[in-house]
């Protein structure tokens, strides 16, 4: 999806930001000259009216994934996918969706959770060079 409004889009690219590091701790991880940041959070974080827009569900029981990389001051276009597992291991597959913007891409993938529980996220991130693919691995729990 590439979204034309960079005003209300840097708007919403800074609210998820914010919602993001105030709701679990944004993180971020080097490879090579690569920054990835990622973090994961409720749904209804997001404003009713910045969730419809993207299409992204507000709910409860939704957690979103956030990913993004960069290359020194540039965005840079990756592949992510990934599963989040449960405590019992129980898998369940992460779709990511790109969202672009003047100064940012951004890969977020919905997750529905419907008990308190830590959740383990398996990320793999795949760049468009000669850099050789990342897995990224990090735990959250869930209320």
């Amino acid at each position: 999806m590439v979204f034309k409004n960079a005003a209300f889009w840097q708007l919403v690219i800074l609210y998820l930001a914010l919602a993001c590091s105030y709701a679990s701790g944004d993180q971020s991880v080097k490879t090579g000259p690569y920054e990835i940041h990622y973090t994961a959070f409720s749904s209804m974080l997001v404003p009713a009216d910045t969730a419809s827009t993207l299409g992204i569900t507000r709910a409860e029981n939704r957690i979103l994934i956030n990913v993004s990389v960069r290359k020194g001051d540039e965005p840079a276009a990756v592949e992510v996918q990934g599963h989040a597992l449960t405590v019992l291991n129980q898998t369940q597959p992460l779709t990511f969706t790109q969202i672009t913007e003047q100064t940012a891409i951004y890969y977020l993938a919905e997750l529905i959770n419907h008990e308190r529980d830590w959740l383990r996220f398996k990320i793999n991130i795949q760049f468009h060079s000669d850099h050789p693919p990342y897995a990224l691995e990090f735990s959250r729990q869930y209320y």
